[in-house]
C-alpha cells in the first residue's frame, strides 16, 4: 500500500506502510504534525518532507521493534520529544486537541492506545489489529480482555488504526468461528478493491467483524486467542 490519507475537519492523518506490513501514523495540522510509532525512520523522514511538515512529538504504543525500530533516528535528527507507552495514562494537548493515552495492557505488560477524541479516531498498536488482536507476549490473557473491553465502550464511530496490516489472515481466522457472518465476508471482499477503507475500519466495523470484540466471556477470549495462535 501507498500512504493513504484520512481528513478529521482541520486534521490529517496519514497512514505511511513501513517494514513489511506495519504502519506509523501522522497527525498533521497546519504544517505540524505528531508521530504515532516509529518502526522505520526513512519513510517518516519522505513522508515529512514531502508534506512540508514540522514533527512536534512521537507517541508509542509499545516497545516492540517494529513499533520503535527508527525512533532513535527520528529523536535524534528532528530534536523532537517521545513520549513512551510507560508514560502515565491520562490527558494532554497535541495539536490544538486533546489526546488521551489509554492504558491496554495484553498484547505487552505495558501498552498505550492513544485517543483523540475531538477528531473520533484512535491508535491502538498492536491491541486491535483490523479483525483480531495481538498476540499475549507479556500481558495477561485477563488484562487484554479488560482492554478490549474498555475500547468497546468508546463511540462506534471511533476509527481505528492499528500496527499492521493482518485484514485478510485476520478475516480468514474470523470466518473460521463464523462462517456464515456477512459482515466478516463483506470486510474481506472489500479488501480486494479498498484496502484501506477495509483496514482502517470504525469501531462499529470492527464489532461486526473482530471476534475477540465479540467475545462474551473471559473464557472465550481465551480459547479465541489459543485457537488463533494455531491457526
Amino acid at each position: 500500500m501507498k500512504t493513504t490519507r484520512f481528513e478529521f475537519g482541520e486534521y490529517d492523518v496519514l497512514a505511511v506502510p513501513v517494514l513489511f506490513d506495519n504502519f506509523v501514523y501522522l497527525v498533521c495540522r497546519e504544517g505540524r504534525a505528531v508521530l504515532v510509532d516509529a518502526g522505520e525512520a526513512k519513510p517518516v523522514f519522505k513522508t515529512l518532507e514531502q508534506e512540508n511538515l514540522r514533527l512536534t512529538n512521537v507517541l508509542i504504543t509499545h516497545a516492540h521493534h517494529d513499533h520503535v525500530g527508527g525512533c532513535r533516528a527520528i529523536v535524534d535528527r528532528l530534536g523532537v520529544q517521545s513520549t513512551s507507552p510507560g508514560v502515565e495514562a491520562g490527558e494532554f494537548e497535541l495539536l490544538g486537541t486533546p489526546c488521551h493515552a489509554l492504558s491496554t495492557p495484553g498484547h505487552m505488560a505495558v501498552h498505550k492506545c492513544y485517543h483523540f477524541p475531538e477528531l473520533g479516531i484512535l491508535f491502538t498498536g498492536d491491541t486491535i489489529i483490523n479483525g483480531a488482536c495481538g498476540r499475549i507476549l507479556g500481558g495477561t490473557a485477563g488484562q487484554y480482555y479488560s482492554s478490549l473491553q474498555a475500547i468497546c465502550e468508546l463511540p462506534d464511530e471511533t476509527r481505528l488504526f492499528g500496527g499492521h496490516d493482518y485484514l485478510v489472515e485476520n478475516m480468514e481466522f474470523a470466518l473460521s468461528t463464523e462462517p456464515d457472518n456477512p459482515d466478516m465476508l463483506a470486510r474481506r471482499n472489500l479488501y480486494q478493491q479498498d484496502p484501506a477503507r477495509a483496514i482502517f475500519a470504525p469501531l462499529a466495523e470492527e464489532k461486526k467483524t473482530n471476534p475477540f470484540l465479540r467475545a462474551g466471556s473471559l473464557e472465550e477470549f481465551i480459547e479465541l486467542r489459543s485457537r488463533k495462535d494455531r491457526f
